[in-house]
């Protein structure tokens, strides 16, 4: 199993990062898992073969986490895609990303490939060995009283992927660490998101789940500067393997 890291950015573009995106590979199959700006551009670096990806899965709608679906979707038609594609977002979010595709004129009737949406539910069906399973982060609940005055709802959600007795945790956007916790089970590996937990708050979580192998990811350039103090923290907390993960990562679990 391969979690390939495509973008890790913050909500701030910078130079150096895109913004949210993940690709999940295993034996031959894959998924792509957020697709924020740049996540057509990032695909492009890799082999042909992990076009062929079954599904996107969308945490949340902010625009660093959904804004790349229509540009992907052109990007495929362009090298010349024919399997169909499901994508997986927030329920409320269904009507309202057929109609924007639309206006990006991408009709279903008339594309290359069938794509398909899907409300992402607690447990999606995919491979009949890997499971994958939804945990609410409570990350929009701040823009409640406005989504509500707009008709949009504020589901966030972050994913655990299951193979076997193996599993990676990514919790994508979160309100708070606490927010999150009781939702957080041992595993072998944590990608969780480093804008809204301090990397104290971070280390205290792996340690109390009994995780081993933690990447921060959607990086603050000031969380940057301070990459240098991470490996004394990991010493403190007895952490073996806690890093800021970078653009173009590879992580085998």
């Amino acid at each position: 199993m391969k979690w390939h890291v495509l973008g890790s950015a913050s909500g701030l573009t910078v130079a150096h990062r895109f913004h949210s995106a993940y690709l999940l590979e295993h034996n031959g199959r894959s998924l792509l898992v957020d697709c924020g700006d740049g996540t057509a551009h990032a695909l492009a670096k890799l082999k042909p073969s992990v076009l062929d990806f079954e599904a996107v899965l969308i945490s949340h709608t902010h625009p660093d986490h959904a804004a790349g679906l229509p540009l992907l979707l052109q990007y495929l038609m362009m090298r010349k895609r024919k399997a169909p594609l499901k994508l997986f977002v927030p329920a409320f979010y269904t009507d309202f990303l057929l109609e924007q595709l639309y206006r990006f004129y991408i009709f279903p009737e008339k594309w290359p490939f069938p794509f398909y949406l899907h409300a992402l539910e607690n447990r999606l069906p995919f491979w009949d060995d890997l499971q994958v399973e939804l945990f609410p982060t409570n990350h929009l609940k701040g823009a409640e009283t406005l989504a509500r005055r707009h008709g949009v709802g504020t589901e966030s959600y972050g994913f655990r992927f299951r193979v076997g007795n193996r599993s990676l945790i990514f919790t994508s956007d979160i309100q708070s660490v606490k927010a999150i916790s009781r939702y957080i089970e041992a595993a072998q590996w944590l990608f969780i998101e480093g804008a809204h937990a301090s990397v104290t708050e971070i280390c205290q979580l792996a340690v109390e789940k009994n995780i081993h192998h933690v990447r921060i990811t959607h990086i603050p350039p000031e969380l940057e500067k301070e990459e240098k103090s991470l490996a004394a923290l990991a010493q403190k907390f007895g952490l073996a393997d806690l890093k800021l993960t970078n653009d173009g990562e590879i992580v085998e679990w």
